[in-house]
Order: structure tokens, then sequence, then C-alpha cells
């Protein structure tokens, strides 16, 4: 018999299910056997307390306890402090103290009292997650299926287990080599581990943990109703509200990928969010990989491609829908509060919605693999993303062109937000009126009929007025009916006085589409002449409005941020030069999958502005002159004065087996930065401990060019190689990555002359940048895709995946620019399908709250 035939052997063994009468049956036989008797049990004095165990303390001690109640008293002892205390107390001569029934005589009104307050604690325990507390060994999930074999480890003993196996909280299972497990947490969330990986899983009142002790696992999140799901690893935390992901835990740190939906990962300080296709990893010595090798050994990495691909395909049609038109004024404007310190307005969407609609329905009809997915989410508990979709789609069809968000600060209290639209056709109301009928009394929003009458009950509610031409939304009262008379006595606002304004109607002369824009000046002070001013680091105490928006230019969608200040911009907000031309890039060839390039102010004052900032900590300025004196440089001479202010890191060559990367770095001094490098190297080798290891800086001549190796004895494998190339210091892994750079600059052989890059470059008056971040992932995906065809490891279902999302993964730049009184950073990106996951995954418009809260309460009371 084959090892295959033979593991699934066992697995079909370990998933039969017994019978309870033939186990029960089996049971008496072994109590049979392990005391000697052929009858029934025998009787014994029932354990069913601290007290009852507590008499038997006596009989444990002096060795007279049968093997099977010794059993069963060690195992309580070794769960309950009280007992464990008891046992220790007689075993040194002490008296224990015993649990004393107290006979009860009758109730006072203390007893009613304390009774009803233990009951209230039980319940709020009960609503927020009380299991995980009060219930350590609260079932977490269960045993799906096993395919090889699991183990879980109790009591430091190691036990096989079966499919069907409860997992309760912190149970740890582990797969073995070969294997593959499906485990279905209590929430619907689907955790597949692949082999040698091993968890647990705990609740919290936050959510529920899976702690990934090692190995990998992918994850089918379900909805989460309350808190959200989390994975740990103990050098991350990725946090979801359903979606599908995976994490890979290993001696050197933890990657995670994301299959669908939007994700949130931490590593200590440092927070992301990932989309579809994304990936992340903890630290720089774990490399992305493409995720189709990341998950490839699942049992449905054919489904996963696919849905890589599938949303690929909806990302570039949807791409293709032409967006509103742009507004070149607003009759809402004037009308916003009188102090609003934030604006946003979007275009309406109806018709946007119902052209993307008509896209995924097709593909819907395409794709087994995205149906497959769509039916499963609708299957979900919770609030459907289709149905959120199509209330959208009808709310937005009542509304004009345009809906407004606006906030306002008075003093130092912010105030309730206000939306405002146009109403263009009749039955909005009864609209409305439907959600709160199908969410009852739990509605999360209430229709007022006269705002100046509106009833104390409404507190807590999302209030709605909706008039002749004009919809008003606010959880205030007051903004409401200050809103809704502003619109109705057709008298604007104090608000069209101020500079902010101004800005916005600017804004609009120009053209917006969607737009946000901030008053960051009374936003990040208490007072424009506060002294708080002050606190801020230098140059940022100018900043006054920050502008974010999508438009489209020549049919191309443009994502733009702007950041203006009061004045010139100095301090820390120039550290970002005025564009320049980038020689660095000249040195990076057309196959970059990544290219991040950036022109600062000079280098030296730069660190100069840093040393003042730190210059109050005392502590700070004794560490740098000691380690300036142990090196035996000046940090601001030595190494900053020798720099330019232009530096190129990218990605440039094969990324697998050895991503192939290359750093470009304006030097003026070659001669002062080289001996600078040889005295860090020197006090390296003089300071480090033993298991650092010691560098090695070498050199070699190849014709006229002199390249340098620093290698570290300990991992003599990671080296760095550098050579000086007109003006420029380039490193990389190896001497044929420098010297292929150069002579591809010498032959005009460069990303930025080729015509993939030159597509992206956006029509303004600028002729260089100041900073920029260029991409093309997909020849990496066609690299991966030949490999693999080679070694024969992919299936033609997944060969015709990978195809698929190659062919829909487009090239992307993003830009900045340096003004003299403004920083602006830009993108020719496209339609971002992350949001339209993130609809159905914890993210939420204004408008999508408004619905989806009323459809969450519907759904919540019909299961009550």
């Amino acid at each position: 018999m084959s090892d295959h035939k033979f593991d699934q052997l066992l697995s079909d063994i370990r998933n039969e299910h017994i019978d309870e009468q033939a186990s029960s049956q089996a049971g008496e036989r072994v109590w049979s056997s392990i005391t000697g008797s052929s009858g029934a049990r025998p009787g014994m004095q029932r354990l069913q307390g601290c007290e009852d165990f507590q008499s038997l303390i006596p009989v444990y001690l002096g060795k007279n306890m049968t093997e099977a109640r010794k059993l069963l008293f060690e195992d309580h002892i070794h769960q309950c402090v009280a007992c464990r205390h008891a046992v220790e107390q007689t075993r040194s001569g002490r008296q224990p103290v015993r649990q004393v029934k107290v006979e009860q005589r009758g109730f006072r009104a203390w007893q009613w009292t304390m009774g009803v307050a233990a009951a209230m604690v039980v319940a709020f325990f009960a609503v927020m997650g009380g299991n995980a507390i009060l219930g350590r060994h609260a079932v977490r999930g269960s045993v799906q299926s096993v395919d090889g074999s699991l183990y879980t480890v109790a009591d430091g003993q190691v036990h096989l287990i079966p499919a069907g196996f409860q997992i309760r909280n912190g149970d740890e299972i582990r797969t073995a080599k070969g294997s593959n497990v499906v485990v279905r947490l209590l929430d619907g969330s689907l955790v597949e581990m692949g082999e040698r990986a091993e968890l647990s899983v705990s609740r919290e009142w936050r959510g529920t943990t899976i702690h990934l002790g090692g190995g990998h696992i992918i994850v089918q999140a379900a909805k989460q109703r309350n808190g959200r799901l989390y994975v740990a690893t103990g050098d991350s935390l990725v946090s979801v509200k359903g979606t599908i992901f995976s994490v890979n835990r290993g001696t050197k740190g933890s990657r995670v990928a994301v299959i669908e939906g939007v994700v949130r990962v931490a590593y200590g300080n440092r927070t992301t969010e990932l989309n579809a296709g994304d990936e992340s990893t903890s630290n720089a010595s774990v490399s992305k990989v493409p995720i189709r090798e990341e998950i490839a050994w699942s049992r449905n990495s054919d489904q996963y491609l696919g849905l890589l691909g599938d949303f690929a395909v909806l990302q570039k049609q949807f791409e293709a829908i032409p967006g509103p038109g742009l507004r070149y004024s607003s009759d809402l404007l004037p009308y916003v509060p009188d102090h609003a310190i934030i604006y946003a307005a979007i275009p309406n969407l109806a018709n946007t919605l119902s052209q993307a609609s008509q896209i995924f329905q097709y593909r819907l009809q395409q794709s087994p693999a995205l149906n497959s997915w769509w039916q499963e989410q609708q299957s979900r508990s919770g609030p459907k993303l289709g149905d959120v979709m199509n209330q959208l789609q009808t709310f937005s069809s009542y509304l004009g062109d345009e809906i407004v968000f606006a906030a306002a600060k008075d003093g130092t209290a912010y105030h309730a937000p206000v939306v405002l639209a146009r109403v263009r056709q009749s039955g909005l109301e009864a609209f409305l009126q439907s959600q709160i009928n199908a969410a009852g009394t739990r509605s999360g929003f209430q229709i007022v009929e006269d705002p100046q009458a509106i009833p104390p009950s409404s507190e807590h509610r999302f209030l709605v007025y909706v008039g002749t031409n004009v919809f008003v939304a606010s959880p205030d009262a007051a903004e409401l009916r200050h809103a809704v008379a502003r619109i109705q006595q057709s008298i604007p606002s104090s608000f069209t006085q101020t500079p902010f304004y101004q800005q916005i109607l600017r804004s609009y002369q120009h053209g917006v589409g969607w737009y946000f824009c901030a008053d960051m000046e009374q936003m990040v002070v208490q007072n424009v002449q506060d002294k708080n001013r002050k606190q801020l680091p230098p140059g940022m105490g100018d900043v006054r409005y920050l502008m974010l928006e999508r438009r489209d230019v020549g049919g191309k969608p443009l994502d733009r941020a702007v950041l203006t200040f009061a004045s010139d911009r100095h301090g820390v907000a120039a550290w970002l030069a005025a564009p320049a031309s980038m020689g660095s890039l000249e040195f990076i060839s057309p196959d970059a999958s990544v290219a991040n390039s950036v022109i600062i102010k000079n280098p030296k004052s730069i660190m100069e502005e840093m040393f003042n900032l730190a210059g109050s900590d005392q502590n700070f300025v004794q560490k740098l002159s000691e380690v300036e004196a142990k090196a035996g440089v000046n940090l601001l001479d030595d190494v900053a004065a020798p720099l330019g202010g232009e530096a190129t890191f990218a990605f440039d060559g094969p990324v697998v087996p050895t991503p192939t990367w290359k750093v470009v770095v304006e030097v003026y001094d070659p001669v002062t930065l080289q001996s600078t490098i040889g005295k860090l190297v020197d006090s390296f080798n003089r300071e480090a401990t033993p298991s650092a290891g010691s560098l090695q800086l070498t050199s070699q001549q190849v014709s006229s060019q002199t390249y340098y190796t620093i290698t570290n004895s300990d991992k003599p494998a990671a080296a760095i190689n550098y050579t000086y190339v007109d003006g420029y210091l380039i490193a990389g892994p190896d001497v044929a990555t420098l010297s292929k750079a150069i002579r591809d600059r010498a032959a005009g052989h460069t990303l930025t002359h080729s015509a993939t890059f030159q597509a992206l470059l956006p029509s303004d008056g600028y002729t260089n940048f100041s900073g920029i971040f260029y991409h093309n992932l997909g020849p990496l995906m066609g690299t991966f895709m030949e490999g693999t065809k080679a070694a024969g490891t992919l299936t033609p279902e997944q060969q015709q995946s990978i195809a698929t999302l190659q062919a829909n993964t487009a090239p992307g730049l993003i830009y900045a620019y340096g003004e003299p009184q403004r920083i602006v950073v830009a993108s020719n990106g496209g339609f971002d399908l992350g949001i339209l996951m993130a609809m159905g995954h914890g993210g939420a418009s204004p408008l999508q709250m408004l619905l989806q809260g009323n459809m969450r309460h519907a759904n919540s009371g019909s299961r009550q």
C-alpha cells in the first residue's frame, strides 16, 4: 500500500463517526478492566464542588486514593487555585480555610440587591464576550476536515485528534508534515492550515483572535457582527471584518497576502491597509513573493487564483466606465455651517453604479470562481454586499448631481456633520420610510417632518429632512434646524465670508469630481495666533489647507492631494525639494518592477534641523557625541555633506529566487564618503560583539571601474556591492548588476525612455518631478508563470488565472511636486476596486451608513 493510500486510510478512520451507545458500552468495559469488576460502576461519593474535593485531601496525601479518583482529583486542583492552596496548607501542617455552607433563614432587601447586581454583572459579561473571561474552556470552533494528521497539545502531552474535534479557548493544534486541515470558527470563518502549522483560538470583547504559532494559514473570514477577527503572529497583528487572506509565520518573520477584500496589518507602531493582490512583510529579511506562489499549497488555490484574475479584470473594466462630469459650481456650498472646517462633495453615482452592476453581473456569468465567491458572500449572515449596492443605487437615483458633507468647529468644540443634497424626483421620503419599516423600532435614523419640533426621543439617531427640493441629514438636531432654515430662506451662512470658502470656490472654478478639503489651520492649532503653534515641527505651523480630489482628465482618472501653506515652505515642510532632473533614474532599466525616486533639500541642512529638534534631549546629544568619537567621524561633515539631494531605490531585474535591487545616491564628494565608509567599518569591528560577526571592505578593478564590496563574516552571502559613476553611488547585490546598469545607462536603455513609463507621464506644465513611485508587476507574473510551466507545478486552470491576472495588471505612477507654498501628490490611477470591496468589509461611506444601518437592524430583528 502506498504512503498516500495509508495516510488516506488513517484520515478516514479518524473522521469516522462512532455511535454514542457503542462508545458508552466501550467505556463500561474499560472501567471494568480498571477496577477488576464486571458489574456496573461501584457507588462513590459524587464530587460536586470544592468542599467535596477538599474533604479528600488527607486521602490524597496519604496515597490511599484509587488511580481513577486520583486522576480526577489532580485535574481539579490544577485548575482550582483555592483547592491547590488547601492542598499546600495541609501538606505543610496548617489548617486549610474550608468553604462553609451558610444556612439561609430568610431574604433581606440587601440580598435582593446583591442578587440583582450579580445578575447584571453576569449579563454584562455575556454581552461583552463573557465566555472568554468566565468560561476559559468555551468552545471556539471545530475541526471540519483532516487530510493527514492533526494533533493537540494538553498538559505536556500530544494527542491525535480527528475531524469534529471541538477547539476550546486556548487549545493548541498542530498539523503534521504533508497535512492539510480546515477549522470552522463559531462565527462561520474557515481557517485552512498548511503542513506544520500551529494555532490556537481565543475570544475577547474586541473579537476572536487566531494565535498563529508558526506555519501557513488561509482565512476566509465571515462578516463580523461584533468586533473584528484577528490573526496574531507575535510580530504582527492582522484585523478584518470579513475577507480572504493568507498569513505565513516563520523564524525570520511574517508575510500577509490578501486574496479578496481589505485587511489591516499592524507591525509594531506601523499600520497599513492591504487590498486584493497586496502583500506586506514584518521585516526586510522576508521578501514579498507572487501571491499565486504563496497560496499554491491550498486545496482551494485554483479558486483563489481565479478570484485574483477576476478582480483584475473587473478593475480594468470599471476604470473604463466614464465618470460623472466635472462640476464648476455648487448651489449647496453657501449653506454649509458657519464655522465649517471640513468640506466634502461627491458626484451622484447612480449611472456609474448601474454600469458597474451590469459589468459585474456579466462577469459572474463568465467566471465560476467569482460566481462561487459571490454566492458564498450572499449566504453569510448580516448585510449583503449586493443589497447594499442596490440600495445605494436606488437612493442615488432620487438625488441631484452632488452630495455635500460638512462639519464645523466652534472654538475647541467640533460639531456633528451635515449632509446636503438636492432632490430631483419624488418618492425619496417613501423609499426612506420603507427602510425604517424594514428595521422597525430598531431603526438607526428618523425622518423629521418639522425640524423646529424634533422630539427628545430622536437623540442618538440620524435625523433626515426631505423637502420639496432638498435633502438634509445630521445626527444633531440643532445643526439640522439651522441648515434647513438657511436653505428654505435662501440665506447664505457666514462661512461665505471666510478664506476657506474662497479656497473651495477656486477649486470649483477649475472643475471638481470627488472633492475633500480641510482647514488644517483650525484643526492643527486651537487658534491661528496661539503659542501652541511653536510646539509643531518647524514649518508645519504654517499649514493651511489639505485638499484631496479625484477627477477625469482626458478620459483618465486623476487622483491628487495638495497640502497648502500660509507662506513659503520652510523647516520640515521644505525637506521635499522643488522639481528637478533625476539623473539617478538613468541607472534603472525598463524591466524594473518598482522604482522610487526623490529629490530632497540639502542632506546636511536636513540633518542639522533633525539634530536641532532633538537638541533638548541631553541623552541624545551625549549618545551622538559618543558615537562620533568612537567612529572618528562627524555625521554632518563626513556623512551628510558629501551627499547630494537625490536618491533612487528600485527592484530592477529578477525577483525570484532572489530580488535584484538597486540603490542610487547622488554624491558630491566621493573621496570623503569612501573614507567615512572605511572608518565606519573599522568602528563596527571594534565595537561589535562576536555574535554579530565582522565586516570586510574590499575592492576590485574591472576595466576602468572600481567596485567595492562589504561583507559580514557571519553572513557572507548577504554582500553589498557599490561603485561611483559620474557623481552617483550605485549599490546592488552583485557586481554584475552594477556593470549592467552602467552599460544600460550608456546605451540609453533606461526606464525613463521606455514607452511604458512615457505613457504614464501627466500632462501639465512641469518638466520634472520632486518624487516618483513607479510600479509594474505584470512582467513578474509572466516570469513566474514561465518558471512554473517548466516545473509543471501549476494546473492549466491556475495558468489561465495567472495569465488573466497578468493581462489586467497595469503599471502605475505616483508623482510629487514641491512648490513654494504647497506640496502636490498625484496619480494617474483608475477606479479602486478596494473601495467596492471595503463596502462589504467594514468600509462605510456616509450614504452606506445611512442605508446599511437599517438593513443591519432589520436582519438582527428577523433573527430574534
